[in-house]
């Protein structure tokens, strides 16, 4: 009889291995599917166009028409000015930009749209368009903008925002 309840307690034991190792590698899978989920969306588009013209008229012209949309412009970062303060801590003695600065800007619209399909999109505003202009490239300004890519399910919306980023260029850059 000893016998018999030392193979019970054996099969048990085993079987109760068994399920935990099964737990643990669908605890495993479900990982992997969430971290590939997170890596798999795509990288950002980023745009760039060439203007003849004055940097501040350039920059002014992009603020007008984000106004002009109805649109609210949440901040202005002066790239170049953080970039020449600390160049030298960081080993440089050449400035990258003449001018530099990036204008942040939201639609209330299109950001809803966003954040109904998915949350998590949240990181995709506010917009973003780069003024620049280089030491080396006399009455040419550089406007740039990025394009990412949300959760699925936003493609007709990330089309509505390029659609967006591009008029207001447009409108500005005639």
């Amino acid at each position: 009889m000893q016998k018999l309840i030392t193979i019970f307690l054996f099969l048990a034991l085993i079987s109760l291995i068994g399920i935990n190792i099964v737990e643990n590698l669908v605890a495993k899978e479900k990982t992997a599917e969430n971290q590939s989920e997170s890596f798999s969306i795509k990288t950002a588009a980023i745009i760039s166009r060439k203007v003849e013209g004055n940097y501040l008229e350039v920059v002014q012209n992009i603020r007008s028409a984000i106004l002009g949309k109805g649109l609210h412009i949440a901040h202005e970062l002066h790239a170049s000015d953080m970039l020449q303060r600390t160049s030298a801590a960081y080993g440089y003695k050449n400035t990258t930009y003449s001018n530099a600065e990036i204008l942040e800007f939201c639609s209330a619209k299109l950001s809803q749209k966003l954040s109904r399909i998915d949350p998590d999109n949240i990181v995709l505003c506010p917009f973003t368009i780069g003024v620049y202009s280089l030491p080396n490239e006399k009455n040419t300004v550089h406007v740039t903008y990025k394009i990412t890519n949300g959760k699925p399910g936003t493609e007709k919306v990330v089309e509505e925002i390029k659609e967006l980023i591009s008029s207001i260029i447009e409108d500005a850059t005639w």
